[in-house]
């Protein structure tokens, strides 16, 4: 479909607003102009984006907290204490999990401690009092948490009552009022004065598990034993890494990616198999949208317990078992939320809600497992802030997710007297509300988007890295601008502007024509503009245009050529 808004012609494709790509050297080649339009111009800043070290990673003494944490779980582990490990459901919990029990275990030279992740259902998220009152009749001496815990308020103090050590690493934001867990050691990127990378939970945990491999081996460098280790726990920190790919979580991406065909954990490579992942051409793609999912799938059907037993210590026919039944529901997560998201799009449509700034919707028949993922699908649809809940008796469980520039999770500050909890960052969170403060909720986050998000907020933009000639776009161009990656969050896929494009042939492909397919120029280079299919009757041999797209290699029957998936276009 063709959306038609209110610019300038001149600055503006058919779908999107055009913004002018950074100046840079002209006499450079392609990748050293994306690489410079990126902030990267001296050799060696080059040297150091392109081929990273893990020497480069930053080091738990900078982490606030780790060293503390480190000594002690050190101590309590010595001393025969009974350690328990406290994890989210989600991929970034169960590996953050994962890590700190395969660095105990081969610290210990023992099977790790007791992993306990809650029901999505029946608990929901974070640490709760009557978990830890739980852990008390299990006789736990040491609670440490991963990926949760910096508003768990009531249930530190619990664990103080009851005796036990609570250590709580996290990198979600803290309550509101800014207060703090009572609890042994904090350890959070938030509380550093300069922080330098966002890490994910499981990069937290990567911190701590070093700090304490130190700790561990009474030296400021690591034994050979734990050395080797914090090596095999890379993969399970890209797999978990949901977040901007910048200094350390870009490191981990790449070594995890060359580190991951030759894993020694029988659970990853029981996932990979049943995923027929291509070894000798593994990319962040395989990560994000085949091992990060399936490990996700049974937190939100089932008990994500599942995923971790897998990491941590199944090995042969059960971790050849587990993964396929993680397999399976990944199946019927995949199913559950096609069903949502087409219901979610339905109501949007009926009730006109794609011209609100924000978009709030409930449903009886939701999965709360599954409606964050849903609620990303619907901001790829209308870009608009969308909150999804699904009833839970006299409540509404919700997952909100937003776009660039608009904190959801200060937009949930901003209307806290209509939650009864809530907890997230800037570009996701979860709530739950009173299912009669429903209305009240929608008209204050409502209100409060429109005295918040501007209008060109709610424009998709297309953000080219730098303006290219056609005889640039080859192969071997390709090729190169693969270095840049991994590419996620915080390091995109490169886009380039192509000018006064020259089409040579153009059509409707796929499934009842829904997609773009036309070459340009005199080689005839490839563009297909997916799910825009309908645009090639407004298109003819011999016509011109202008193309934002990212480049890339296109593997067909053996051959590989450079192949441009179009972002936007205009007519000239």
């Amino acid at each position: 479909m063709i959306v038609k808004i209110g610019y300038d012609v001149a600055m503006q494709g058919l779908t999107r607003k055009w913004k002018t790509p950074p100046a840079t050297n002209p006499a450079h080649n392609l990748c050293d102009r994306i690489l410079e339009a990126r902030g990267i111009r001296t050799r060696s800043e080059y040297a150091a984006f392109l081929d990273p070290t893990l020497l480069q990673l930053d080091d738990p003494n900078e982490m606030p907290g780790a060293n503390e944490a480190a000594t002690i779980l050190a101590q309590a582990l010595r001393d025969g204490k009974k350690v328990l490990i406290f994890g989210d459901y989600d991929a970034d919990g169960i590996t953050a999990a994962s890590v700190l029990y395969h660095i105990i275990a081969a610290a210990t030279r023992r099977e790790g401690p007791t992993i306990y992740i809650p029901d999505r259902m029946d608990e929901g998220y974070g640490i709760q009092p009557e978990a830890i009152e739980k852990f008390s009749e299990m006789g736990v001496d040491l609670v440490i948490s991963v990926d949760c815990g910096i508003t768990a308020i009531e249930a530190a103090n619990r664990a103080v009552e009851l005796g036990i050590t609570l250590i709580i690493t996290d990198h979600h934001k803290p309550s509101d009022d800014g207060q703090l867990p009572n609890c042994a050691a904090i350890v959070h990127p938030g509380m550093n004065t300069e922080p330098t990378t966002p890490f994910a939970g499981v990069g937290v945990a990567y911190q701590v598990a070093w700090a304490f491999a130190r700790v561990w081996s009474d030296s400021p460098t690591v034994n050979k034993r734990l050395k080797q280790a914090l090596l095999d726990m890379v993969p399970l920190v890209a797999i978990g890494t949901m977040v901007p790919l910048v200094n350390s979580n870009r490191i981990f991406a790449r070594w995890g990616l060359q580190l991951l065909p030759i894993t020694t954990n029988p659970g990853l490579r029981a996932i990979m198999k049943e995923l027929d992942t291509p070894l000798q051409k593994l990319n962040a793609a395989h990560v994000s949208f085949g091992i990060a999912p399936l490990i996700n799938a049974v937190g939100r059907l089932s008990q994500a317990a599942e995923a971790v037993d897998l990491l941590t210590h199944l090995e042969g026919d059960l971790a050849t078992g587990a993964a396929r039944h993680l397999a399976k529901k990944n199946r019927e997560r995949q199913t559950v939320q096609r069903d949502i998201i087409s219901d979610a799009l339905e109501q949007i449509e009926e009730k006109q809600l794609a011209v609100q700034p924000i978009i709030i919707l409930q449903d009886g028949d939701w999965a709360r497992g599954v409606i964050g993922v849903a609620a990303g699908k619907c901001i790829e649809t209308h870009y608009r802030p969308t909150i999804l809940f699904a009833r839970d008796g006299d409540e509404l469980v919700g997952s909100a997710r937003s776009i660039s520039g608009f904190s959801i999770f200060d937009a949930l500050s901003a209307c806290a007297e209509h939650i009864v909890k809530f907890g997230g960052h800037d570009m996701a969170a979860g709530l739950t509300i009173r299912r009669d403060a429903f209305d009240a909720f929608v008209d204050a986050m409502t209100t409060y988007a429109k005295q918040t998000i501007t209008q060109e907020q709610l424009i998709r933009t297309a953000k080219p890295d730098v303006i290219a000639d056609l005889h640039e776009l080859t192969h071997t161009a390709a090729v190169d601008i693969e270095k840049i990656g991994p590419f996620g969050m915080g390091n995109p896929m490169p886009v380039v502007q192509v000018m006064n494009a020259k089409i040579t042939d153009v059509r409707a492909m796929g499934n009842k024509g829904a997609h773009l397919s036309m070459k340009v120029g005199k080689k005839g280079l490839r563009c297909i503009w997916w799910g825009h299919g309908d645009c090639a009757e407004r298109l003819a041999s011999g016509s011109r245009v202008d193309i934002v797209a990212k480049i890339k290699t296109n593997e067909f029957r053996g051959h590989s050529s450079a192949e441009l998936d179009i972002i936007d276009l205009r007519l000239i």
